[in-house]
């Protein structure tokens, strides 16, 4: 059966590309950069980011895409400083991060405060939180598109910049002037020469026996992002493409006192240490290839074939050593998924007013989780009661998706848009089939102002895996199988649009989502076993809904933008609870304020103030005040309001002599030095009552960082 299905994919792909070839006679017209959907008038709730709009969304005096986008209407973040973003009541799983039309597994560096995509690289970025295009599937939630920018044909140049955590260095260029170019850029972090000595002042062991104690850790990140792109004719464009990321943080502590005498005597007959190692290690692998081709003055054809690896490694380590002897354990989790896949997009105007985009996409899924135990005692070189373990499954799932889409002019200012999508997974003793309609429709009455509404169905048929909401680094990814099926949302977006001059833009717009086959994890580890995962999660359902209010000001001095969000998130999973209760992110209110002032030519000021409702914890209850282990309903707690408030100042200067740009950045997180809970724990006061304890880890952090531009 898989054979057939495979046999039929590959027949198919061939049949669109045999006839796109069969137009090779037609007049020849230059590529340029392909952006189909940017002449779509029905495209509701996406926003698009150009490589200038990073520069001053800033944290440590880095620009990134992800803090971007939690910059915007409808996006909440995790936990501070996380690369997580849960779209219009998303779970913060079911976003489909692209970069240059590949799918990523694994989008956050450094416990999420960078984000994977390197802004020296990116040429842009379109943010889809519903009325999804038809060539967009998999995700429940959002599309984060983002393109990578070809490599200069004409002129060799780069930039360098170093700061308090990492360092970039970005170079690109002609090989051959006109056909052939190359852009790379390389980051390094270096955020452990920061953390261990912070590791080892703020922590005070609260063990009075200890003489000896020790702790540390360690943290390092790097990526390497390089594309190659070929002008083979004036009809064809190809380009090549790789990302490497790797991330690796460990924590550890040891400690050392004497080992009591046998009795209890006074005295020590030698001495115990105890040792114990928790890491993580996450990163990406792509590699990809573009070819892009004019098939006529309308019609145009993309096919990309790509290969994507996204990795997850947790362990924890524990030795126990004493005079004559040690104890020793070992546990880990890896999980990993590699996907081979091939898709190729046709966009057609040649039918009047009829605009078609349709195309194939076919991958292959290849998933391996994998759990590991190893212990011992060691007596001397003797080695006893010594356990190896090992558990673990594959998982091969083929996916296919067909898909067509038509946008067509009803009237000089009334447009529609429908579109279907079709998809195939196959899984372990299972084939899930899902249609998703796509729908849109926009009225413009004339340039400055339009309403649109838009209906669109999305499957996820792969889950991330986590025990609980920890916003820890690194996703642990398994296919849908017959006991835990795709995800589906619904979504309904609408939205309003005035753009009065070229100053002003203000956008209102609403949206309901519905979410079925959400899964939360009811086991006691870690991490669930890779051989019985699926055993240990129970099915619930989601549902969203609110308004979104954006506004923008731009003059020759300013640019000022608002995002507010008013929102509600629920959920509803029996067993945990009998009806609907709020959701961990259920923000109600959202508030975003950005500002630039553009003071000097060679001076730039911006902050950005962000205020929203707490995030929301389950807290056990018993009698009036106790807290057991039985609890009101979930997410019975919010934590206090979360605001905080970041600064910067670009001072550039320029070297007319050298033809650089030099450009020193000084900027502050976290301003005043709101104390926001970063999590919460439970403890108990000097009358042994139970007490909420918040922790804060995140004060005022200044930084600096230099740029220089060649």
């Amino acid at each position: 059966m898989k054979r057939t299905i495979i046999t039929y994919m590959m027949l198919f792909i061939s049949c669109i590309i045999s006839s796109a070839q069969n137009h090779e006679t037609i007049d020849s017209v230059v590529v340029t950069d392909y952006r189909p959907r940017s002449d779509k008038k029905t495209q509701t709730s996406m926003i698009k980011i150009d490589r200038k709009d990073f520069r001053f969304k800033a944290v440590l005096g880095t620009p990134d895409v992800i803090k971007t986008l939690q910059m915007l209407p409808g996006v909440t973040p995790g936990n501070e400083m996380s690369s997580t973003i849960n779209v219009r009541g998303g779970t913060g799983n079911d976003n489909l991060y692209l970069l240059d039309n590949v799918p990523l597994y694994q989008s956050g560096h450094f416990l999420g405060l960078f984000s994977v995509f390197n802004t020296d690289m990116v040429e842009s970025v379109d943010f889809y939180k519903g009325g999804f295009p038809a060539q967009f599937g998999g995700r429940a939630s959002s599309v984060v598109d983002v393109r990578m920018k070809d490599g200069d044909m004409y002129e060799h140049k780069g930039s360098f910049s170093i700061g308090m955590t990492d360092g970039r260095f970005q170079m690109e260029g002609p090989v051959k002037e006109g056909v052939l170019s190359y852009n790379v850029a390389v980051r390094y972090g270096w955020v452990e020469a920061f953390v261990r000595p912070l590791l080892k002042a703020v922590y005070v062991p609260d063990v009075s026996y200890s003489n000896d104690y020790t702790r540390d850790g360690h943290y390092g990140f790097s990526d390497l992002n390089a594309k190659f792109t070929w002008i083979k004719s004036s009809r064809d464009k190809i380009t090549f493409n790789t990302y490497l990321g790797f991330d690796y943080m460990s924590y550890m502590d040891s400690e050392r006192y004497p080992e009591p005498v046998v009795g209890g005597s006074s005295g020590s007959s030698g001495y115990q240490k105890s040792f114990f190692k928790d890491g993580n290690r996450w990163g990406n692998a792509l590699l990809s290839a573009v070819w892009e081709r004019d098939l006529s003055e309308k019609r145009k054809m993309k096919s990309t074939f790509y290969f994507s690896d996204g990795y997850y490694n947790s362990f924890h380590e524990n030795l126990d050593k004493y005079t004559d002897y040690k104890n020793y354990d070992l546990e880990s989790n890896i999980s990993n998924i590699a996907d081979l896949g091939v898709k190729v997009h046709i966009s057609d105007k040649t039918f009047g007013r009829h605009y078609l985009n349709y195309g194939v996409s076919a991958v292959y899924h290849l998933f391996s989780p994998l759990a590991q135990e190893h212990s011992y005692t060691q007596v001397g070189s003797v080695r006893s009661d010594e356990i190896k373990t090992s558990s673990g499954r594959h998982y091969h799932s083929p996916e296919l998706a067909l898909y067509a889409e038509d946008e067509f002019t009803i009237t000089p200012d009334l447009y529609l848009n429908a579109g279907l999508r079709y998809m195939l997974f196959l899984t372990r003793n299972k084939a899930y089939n899902a249609l998703e309609p796509r729908f849109a429709l926009s009225y413009n009455p004339d340039r400055a102002f339009s309403v649109k509404v838009s209906y669109s169905e999305m499957t996820q048929p792969v889950h991330q895996v986590e025990s609980f909401k920890s916003e820890r680094p690194g996703s642990f990814w398994m296919p849908a199988t017959a006991a835990m099926r795709p995800i589906r949302s619904r979504i309904v977006s609408a939205e309003t649009e005035w753009r009065p001059n070229h100053h002003i833009l203000l956008n209102v717009a609403g949206f309901w989502k519905g979410m079925s086959h959400l899964y939360e994890y009811t086991g006691n580890n870690v991490l669930p076993s890779p051989a019985a995962w699926e055993t240990e999660f129970t099915e619930g359902k989601g549902r969203s809904f609110g308004l979104e209010f954006y506004g923008e000001f731009q003059s020759e001095k300013w640019d000022i933008s608002t995002a507010y969000t008013l929102s509600w998130s629920q959920r509803c999973f029996k067993a945990f609870y009998s009806d609907w209760y709020r959701d961990r992110y259920d923000n109600r209110h959202n508030l975003v304020i950005n500002g630039v002032y553009k003071a000097h030519r060679f001076i730039d000021i911006y902050a950005t103030w962000t205020l929203r409702s707490g995030n929301r914890y389950t807290i056990p209850i018993y009698g009036s005040y106790y807290m057991g282990r039985e609890s009101l309903y979930p997410n019975n707690f919010q934590v206090p309001a979360y605001h905080r408030l970041d600064v910067g100042i670009d001072f550039r200067a320029v070297s007319a002599r050298k033809g650089r740009d030099y450009v020193v950045t000084f900027a502050v997180y976290n301003l005043y030095g709101r104390k926001n809970p970063f999590y919460i724990s439970i403890v108990e006061d000097v009358y042994n009552r139970p007490t909420i304890k918040m922790t804060s880890i995140f004060p005022i952090l200044p930084s600096i960082r230099y740029t220089m531009y060649f």
